[in-house]
């Protein structure tokens, strides 16, 4: 019974441990999605102010 005791440990051990860097993992690719969707706004901006600066110019 103790050999199937620590085996079960050992399993629900690597299991916590996998479920950590799942979690670990979530929390990096959605920081990593934030600083994407931050970029692309600043893109936009840019882009907004660079047409608005085209339209002022005179032709």
């Amino acid at each position: 019974m103790d050999k199937e005791q620590e085996s079960w440990e050992k399993l629900f051990h690597e299991l916590a441990c996998i479920r950590s860097e799942i979690k670990a993992f979530k929390l990096e690719t959605r920081a990593e999605l934030y600083q994407i969707k931050a970029e692309l706004h600043e893109l936009k901006q840019l882009q907004k102010q660079m047409q608005l600066a085209r339209e002022g110019e005179p032709k």
